[in-house]
């Protein structure tokens, strides 16, 4: 049925100079409450480090590549020690959706029942990550019509039986407001990052709790962006007000607002909910450790009113453990790594209220593999590691108390290049030294018994020409030294290819991989293999090398990360096996060798 109009003339004057009336999708514009810092978690398990889960948003909404950004961290006031970006913890989102179907939009519910399946689906939604809510907008309140899930599945039966629409009047600003502010409650888990999207034609008669200026500064006070999705209703006159209703809400927010009939449009809204999947790993070092709850503030340096605060408990009786290495001696060289390296270790655990407890257990962490170490040899141990790769290798001691606390040392860089064996003293078990001492004896020994023999073979007549027996070079006469061509060792031929099984680009599949180093990303000038409409993808985002026979994925601190089989790439890299599947924001990718 036909529903008035509730903003008056003014109203419609004032939005109209905020969008363009093409129609086309609308991205957020500047607006000073948008950009902003979060807090989600904080950990103390690795005193006397503590890391922080932050994300942000810039004042068009955007996420924040804190990677590329300088904060500024005060506890309790005062300045931490060193801030160190630790990679991203993946938190994933939650996204609700707010539809509004009033009987002039039936013939555009089949492209709104097919728009959020599409949401909901390989590429746009993680499955089991990501969480997604389905709401009606109701005559008072919002109406729910699919719980909370992680499944698409759960989305797909919703859609079984077909969205019908609502015969009378609804509350737009009513649900939408309430149900912003039920969202906490809601998520599953409470460090996601929630979005609201709002499907309607933009007219709204009959709230009367909230109006719109609440929606817009409830959005803002919760960190919440609103994307909106406008319908087109047969049964109104004058459409565009609802239009500019529903892209002033998304443009004050942070969100992004599309026509449902520009479906082109809509990943717009997609890769933006899931560019906040993955949040930043802050590291500092507590300069002054002390028990209690302190205030933690954390800000942009070059724009410091862009801040977030939370509260940093740490207990009185937790253990904290430190790897003793000094930094000159973190760097090594091995000619392989097809055999365990042994290194020596030093470590100590010190609780803050200063009393002694029995440790139970402890492990050393070498790039996620764990080896157990002897709790009473914990002072300074040995360790045969098979983990180590080439490059930056991440260490960390974990220890268990008598209490049953868990504390982890703060991660510690080791790097290994390939060369001539050079281990630092700090990190030396003294065996390579030793080894070579008992392989030179051993020759010198042996050396002793032939001259033995030989000689008493000699003094009892057994050998009557000695000399003979001294073995000779070659007669023929040494040949002058020809410089070899240098060798190229890049493959000559393809070893290996890659699928595209999803992507926005037009790339043809498959792509055969035939150079030492491929480089992947967005920007043709600096990858060798180009997604250029793929805006999840950053410039260069990850990079192929050969290593042997193998192929290993590095990540190029790329903004949405890389991902093998669903597990992030870690700094060192992983090698690749067949049938490896890789997703590169929203490329989707598989891995085929031989």
């Amino acid at each position: 049925m036909m529903r008035t109009i509730k903003s008056g003339w003014m109203r419609l004057v004032l939005l109209l100079t905020m969008v363009l009336l093409t129609g086309t999708a609308v991205l957020a514009q500047d607006s000073p409450g948008v950009a902003q810092l979060f807090i989600t978690e904080s950990n103390v398990s690795s005193l006397p480090s503590v890391e922080l889960h932050i994300y942000g948003r810039d004042a068009q909404g955007n996420a924040l590549n804190l990677s590329q950004e300088t904060l500024t961290i005060l506890q309790n006031g005062n300045s931490v020690g060193p801030i160190e970006y630790q990679g991203t913890h993946t938190a994933g989102t939650f996204t609700v959706f707010l539809i509004d179907v009033p009987p002039g939009v039936v013939d555009e519910l089949t492209l709104l029942q097919q728009a959020i399946e599409g949401f909901a689906a390989a590429g746009n939604m993680l499955e089991q990550v990501d969480s997604v809510a389905v709401y009606q907008v109701g005559a008072t309140e919002a109406q729910q019509l699919l719980e909370p899930t992680g499944f698409y599945n759960s989305v797909r039966n919703l859609f079984a039986t077909p969205l019908t629409p609502e015969t009378g009047a609804t509350a737009l600003i009513d649900s939408a407001t309430s149900l912003l502010e039920q969202l906490d409650s809601l998520k599953p888990n409470p460090d996601m990052v929630s979005s609201l999207v709002l499907a309607s034609d933009g007219t709204d008669v009959v709230s009367t709790r909230f109006e719109e200026d609440d929606l817009v500064n409830r959005s803002l006070e919760l960190g919440i962006p609103v994307h909106t999705i406008w319908l087109d209703n047969e049964n109104i006159s004058t459409p565009a007000v609802g239009q500019d209703f529903l892209a002033g809400v998304a443009a004050q927010t942070g969100g992004i607002a599309v026509q449902l009939d520009n479906t082109a449009d809509l990943p717009l809204i997609w890769n933006r909910i899931a560019s906040f999947r993955d949040q930043a790993r802050i590291r500092y070092m507590v300069t002054a450790l002390e028990a209690g709850n302190f205030p933690v503030t954390v800000s942009l340096a070059d724009s410091p009113a862009i801040s977030a605060e939370t509260t940093v408990d740490i207990p009185n009786n937790l253990p904290s453990v430190v790897i003793n290495l000094p930094s000159e001696s973190r760097t090594l060289s091995l000619p392989a790594l097809d055999e365990p390296v042994r290194l020596k270790f030093s470590t100590a655990v010190t609780w803050l209220d200063g009393i002694e407890r029995t440790l139970t257990g402890a492990q050393l962490r070498v790039n996620g593999v764990s080896y157990d170490v002897p709790v009473e040899e914990i002072d300074d141990f040995q360790a045969d590691i098979t983990s180590l790769t080439y490059g930056n290798n991440s260490v960390e001691m974990v220890v268990m108390d008598e209490q049953g606390i868990q504390a982890t040392s703060p991660i510690l860089v080791l790097t290994v290049n390939e060369g001539r064996r050079d281990i630092p003293e700090a990190l030396s078990t003294g065996s390579g030294l030793m080894g070579l001492v008992l392989r030179f004896l051993l020759v010198v020994f042996a050396l002793i018994v032939v001259l033995a023999v030989l000689f008493w073979l000699w003094r009892n007549g057994r050998v009557k020409n000695l000399g003979s027996l001294i073995p000779r070079g070659p007669s023929h006469p040494r040949q002058p030294y020809v410089e070899q061509p240098e060798v190229n060792y890049a493959p000559t031929h393809t070893v290996a290819y890659l699928e595209v099984l999803s992507a926005v680009s037009q790339v043809s599949s498959p792509i055969p991989l035939s150079m030492a180093v491929v480089r992947i990303g967005r920007s043709p000038n600096q990858a060798n293999i180009a997604f250029e409409n793929d805006v999840t993808m950053s410039r260069l985002h990850a990079s192929l090398m050969l290593e042997g026979n193998h192929y290993r994925l590095f990540d190029e601190q790329s903004t949405s990360g890389t991902w093998v089989n669903e597990r992030q790439v870690p700094e060192y890299g992983i090698q690749l096996n067949e049938g490896d599947e890789i997703h590169l924001g929203a490329v989707h990718l598989r891995f085929r060798q031989g």
